[in-house]
């Protein structure tokens, strides 16, 4: 990946003057303020390019706890009407034998379903005001209706999500650097409100005529509290290695275990097996003082990109069966680069590019298990030029692509965004353990299978709270595979969604729309498109 120029990019350093504040701070602490202060040097590389109605409700409060994972309503079940057996999943007997599953880039359910009839969202959203002493709550403001192109970048970083969250108040998304002195990329941080805003159906027709006829989650949380990188680990392995962060560096060729630079922040393991009940309290109560965001780095350290932890893909390929993961060399999101054993293993020559989904599929070679990574154009990420209505085109072509083929009927796609993207959202994630969940996250459950509700064309709004590990629970559940880490482990494995006994079979074929600045052909999805890679950033 090459070098960039511009402003640094919004993410989880913190001010290393503000780190020796008060002759308390450890030598511990002064150490760790050294080395945030040559990360801040080495981000201050990565550029951003180009430059229904209600109040705040809680999926389940702040648990305290990392193996208790609670529905909406405290308990275990669902609350979108779990249709019981028939979404049971029997290995080998289970209808679907094909898994794709999309990840998008950055923005919350809010942000896209707000108004949508039977989901839970809201048209106003609360605030809070700081000083370096901590925050306090402040006013409720009206939501306002969203561009198709976004000014600007959002600060999506695990401090920023820890603050929008704000220990279940959702009102920390104007100030998402909390107690941390304003900068001049205040807006960035949410000081202009642009991230208090929503899209209703005319801005994105086709995912909420996916809505309509199909499943739309709407308590479907972020593993973490942000950003990209480690979201795209639990996409994987339900896991983050307990990275924190982004990578420090983008200025040398390659990417992850191509770059041997590369690093990032992260909680020491042993620490957080010391000392998780002390983080999980610092992580609730991130404002109430202007001492906790700090105290909160005191247990982070560092780690090279390029390691080996579990990922799905290795069981799959053990059991032969076949999988897919699609994404661009030296993407930001693409985390397969970074597992070690894969990068330098047989595996890496199932990481292939994005364009490579809909060529298999139309030649009959559709793996029973798909990761598709958007190139960064058509990944929907706000700023930079990017449009959501091009977005939303890519993925119709990829669920189109596959509705046309063979495999319809035995296929489930679920298509999520990997972060809040800085969004507003008001309902509260489940406190899991020191990494999440975080803010909801927009997902739609596509299938012949999927149950059948009240909405417009007989789809459903589910309301089972699930995240990125319900999706690798699902696919462990459907091929008689083990689970990896506690999150997949005992993660809802979307029962709610799904009901095998009444199928339909019915496709939804949209048109591509002919509104969006670009990508309105199937020409520009490809890899010959000279701008696939350019409109934004590749370090998105």
């Amino acid at each position: 990946m090459g070098s960039s120029s511009g402003p640094s990019r919004p993410g989880s350093q913190i001010p290393k003057g503000r780190l020796r504040f008060s002759k308390r701070r450890s030598a511990r602490r002064r150490g760790f303020a050294v080395f945030l202060g040559v990360l801040v040097i080495v981000v201050a590389g990565l550029g951003w390019a180009m430059t229904r109605g209600g109040g705040r409700t809680s999926a389940a409060g702040p648990t305290g706890g990392n193996t208790a994972h609670t529905g909406p309503n405290g308990g275990s079940g669902t609350t979108g009407g779990s249709t019981g057996g028939a979404g049971t999943i029997v290995p080998g007997q289970t209808p679907i034998k094909h898994v794709v599953f999309i990840v998008k880039e950055n923005r919350t359910f809010n942000n896209y379903f707000a108004t949508y009839p039977g989901a839970e969202g809201a048209t106003e959203g609360e605030t809070i005001k700081c000083t370096e002493n901590g925050c306090e709550d402040g006013p409720v403001v009206r939501l306002t209706h969203g561009p198709d192109v976004y000014p600007h970048d959002l600060t999506h970083c695990f401090r920023c999500g820890l603050t929008a969250i704000n220990g279940g108040k959702m009102n920390g998304f104007n100030r998402m650097n909390g107690p941390i002195p304003q900068s001049e990329n205040a807006d960035l941080y949410g000081a202009d409100r642009s991230n208090y805003s929503y899209l209703e159906r005319k801005d994105i027709p086709n995912y909420w005529a996916y809505a309509d006829r199909f499943v739309l989650a709407d308590h479907f949380f972020t593993p973490m509290y942000g950003p990209t990188l480690p979201e795209h680990l639990y996409a994987i392995g339900a896991q983050s290695n307990f990275i924190v962060d982004n990578k420090s560096t983008t200025d040398h060729e390659g990417s992850y275990c191509d770059d041997p630079t590369e690093n990032a922040t992260r909680f020491q393991p042993h620490e957080v097996r010391q000392n998780e009940d002390h983080i999980m309290r610092l992580e609730r109560d991130i404002t109430k003082n202007g001492s906790n965001v700090y105290d909160l780095a005191d247990y982070w350290g560092s780690i090279r990109l390029c390691f080996d932890i579990p990922v799905l893909p290795d069981q799959l390929q053990k059991q032969g069966i076949s999988w897919k993961y699609y994404a661009e060399d030296n993407a930001w999101q693409n985390v397969m680069q970074m597992i070690r054993h894969v990068r330098y293993g047989p595996m890496w020559n199932k990481v292939q590019p994005p364009d490579n989904f809909v060529k298999d599929v139309r030649r009959g070679h559709m793996p029973a298990v798909s990761w598709i990574i958007p190139p960064e154009s058509y990944n929907e990420h706000p700023g930079a030029g990017k449009s959501t209505c091009a977005g939303e085109n890519w993925t119709v072509q990829q669920v189109n692509t596959i509705m046309k083929s063979e495999y319809w009927r035995s296929t489930a796609i679920v298509v999520v965004w990997d972060d809040f993207g800085g969004f507003y959202d008001p309902v509260a994630p489940p406190h899991y353990d020191v990494m999440g969940l975080g803010p909801r996250t927009p997902a739609l459950i596509i299938s012949p299978y999927t149950r059948q509700g009240s909405n417009p064309d007989g789809g459903a709004v589910d309301s089972t709270v699930y995240e990125f590990s319900s999706v690798l629970a699902f696919i462990e559940h459907l091929f008689g595979l083990e689970p990896m880490t506690e999150r997949d482990r005992t993660a809802d494995p979307l029962t709610g969604a799904f009901d095998f006994e009444h199928p339909n079979f019915d496709k939804l074929v949209l048109p591509l729309r002919q509104d969006c600045p670009y990508g309105t052909s199937t020409a520009q999805f490809q890899a010959s498109w000279p701008f696939l890679r350019t409109i934004g950033s590749p370090l998105d």
